[in-house]
């Protein structure tokens, strides 16, 4: 639908008026819950991308000298934020922010036509944007599935701008073949969510313009397979100059197949609890998305809204797919449809309750701004729980938050691990490199590198031979402490190679909150004199 300026009021100060305050308000809530975010600590995934990044900046190349099984796109967003604002909690959320900020202009501009209170599209960052930070803890920050939202959803107003301009549909699929292959670059498993999106613009337009399939294959098709074909070409064609292309191919097609052989799915609890992580934070949205959902199942007039049903019906298959996790995080994916869905339905339930009519539009905008006032409110109470433990932390150290001193406060992983870590600090603790399964910040706080190109955070899903090639690297450069996080103890049991490895090489150094040291055995006997404490 298009908007009237006019619609109350001879000069249309009184609307201008209101959609200027609706932009600001809006605009302010976005800003202040993720500034509230910029000092957050990382969660394990996080940390083991961010020491990666560190590795990348410092000329190591991925999947080479670094190895993780994630594709790329995420660990050179941390690479440019590092670059740009500083490799910390801060430089790293401070690019996720002005990505979100320039996320929500895009969304504030582009999507008035698509309410008949245009002023309603100010409040489309809000539902998504703002509930992401207002739900996102330390585990779920920066991780790449909201990210995406950004190029997935430019994806979707190429679709809906090649339905409405058919002439310059060749230019508009070629665009969206660029951008999902910057999404695929974060995350293969992205691919079947944009084919999706493409079959369903395709279809909608072949039943509204009436093209052959042959016509589509050559105007649509084609150049979104170009568009696609260029961005992870290029990636391909960089890999095969630096002669590590079997490396890349290997990650991407055939470790993920061996891996998911072994790995031992995840429990059902952990599905429950993923769906209640994203209803606790969305709940004061789900009933407007649900309305918008069941309106367009009974009338089928709206691309916008059908585009972003197909996305969270598939964004929902994809999280029932990756069995071996269902962490929380996977469910962001759905965020983004689903509160464009939420705004929609409000505007839509406002033309129910008061009247489509023209001269109720005032009514209509009363009652708009009511209810997405109402599920904004949470909002502010989220913030406040975010921004309150590290403005108090702030003020009992009065340091200001730097060298993680505050983020240990705020962090239960992040204090034990850093209090774990104190004694490698000491004269008398040996050189050389760690090896951490478990949290990546260990080699943080230390200042030690890692004894291979595995962080060990994900030593859940490394293939036999990766253990082997570990384990070697570790007699190899007499690596003199191992650590296993308490989190992350199941490793004896459920690796019985590394547990008889370490027995073999290794005796407790000391346990703590943190989890268990080990100290080399072959080391230790050298140092005449000295043995490692048992706890």
């Amino acid at each position: 639908m298009t908007s009237d300026p006019h619609r109350y009021g001879e000069s249309g100060r009184y609307p201008r008026l209101w959609e200027a305050c609706a932009y600001c308000l809006a605009s302010a809530v976005v800003v202040v819950i993720g500034a509230a975010n910029l000092y957050l600590p990382f969660g394990p995934d996080q940390a083991l991308i961010f020491h990666g990044a560190k590795l990348l900046d410092e000329g190591a190349v991925y999947y080479v000298d670094y190895w993780d099984n994630k594709q790329p796109g995420l660990y050179w967003f941390y690479l440019v934020a590092g670059r740009a604002f500083g490799f910390s909690e801060f430089g790293i959320h401070m690019l996720e922010l002005l990505w979100m900020l320039a996320f929500a202009v895009v969304l504030m501009t582009t999507l008035r036509g698509a309410f008949r209170q245009p002023w309603l599209s100010a409040f489309a960052p809000v539902a998504t944007i703002g509930v992401y930070y207002g739900l996102a803890r330390e585990n779920e920050l920066t991780q790449l599935e909201f990210l995406v939202s950004f190029p997935l959803f430019a994806l979707v107003l190429c679709l809906i701008a090649s339905h409405r301009r058919p002439k310059a549909m060749l230019a508009f699929y070629f665009a969206s073949g660029l951008l999902a292959g910057v999404a695929v670059l974060f995350k293969l498993l992205l691919a079947p969510l944009c084919v999706g999106l493409w079959l369903f613009a395709l279809v909608w337009h072949y039943r509204t313009h009436g093209s052959s399939i042959a016509e589509l294959a050559l105007r649509a098709v084609l150049p979104a397979a170009l568009g696609v074909a260029l961005v992870l070409g290029s990636i391909v064609l960089l890999y095969a100059r630096l002669g590590h292309l079997d490396d890349l191919l290997w990650t991407a097609f055939v470790y993920p197949p061996q891996a998911l052989a072994f790995s031992p799915p995840a429990s059902k609890t952990r599905l429950i609890t993923a769906a209640a992580f994203f209803l606790s934070g969305f709940a004061p949205w789900v009933g407007f998305a649900l309305f918008a959902s069941a309106l367009w199942l009974w009338r089928r007039k709206d691309l916008l809204s059908a585009l972003m049903l197909t996305w969270c019906v598939v964004g929902v298959a994809l999280f029932l797919v990756q069995q071996v996790s269902w962490w929380h995080y996977h469910t962001l994916l759905v965020l983004f449809p689903a509160g464009i869905l939420a705004v929609l339905g409000i505007d839509r339930l406002c033309d129910w309750l008061v009247g489509a009519e023209l001269g109720r539009a005032a009514r209509r905008d009363v009652l708009a701004a009511l209810l997405v006032l109402t599920a904004t409110a949470d909002l502010f109470d989220a913030t406040v729980r975010k921004a309150q433990p590290l403005l108090s932390s702030v003020a009992v150290t009065g340091e200001g938050v730097r060298g993680y001193q505050v983020q240990a406060r705020v962090s239960e992983h992040y204090g034990r691990i850093q209090r774990g870590v104190e004694f490698l600090l000491q004269p008398d603790a040996l050189p050389g490199p760690i090896y951490a399964f478990g949290n990546a910040m260990v080699y943080e706080f230390s200042g030690r590198a890692s004894a291979h190109r595995t962080g060990g955070s994900s030593w859940e899903f490394y293939l036999p031979e990766q253990i082997d090639d570990i384990l070697a690297s570790l007699d190899r450069l007499q690596a003199p402490y191992v650590f296993v996080d308490r989190l992350d103890h199941k490793l004896f049991r459920l690796r019985p190679k590394v547990t008889a490895y370490l027995n073999a090489h290794y005796v407790v150094h000391h346990t703590d909150e943190s989890g268990t040291w080990l100290y080399r055995r072959d080391l230790t006997e050298r140092r005449s004199g000295m043995g490692p404490g048992n706890s």
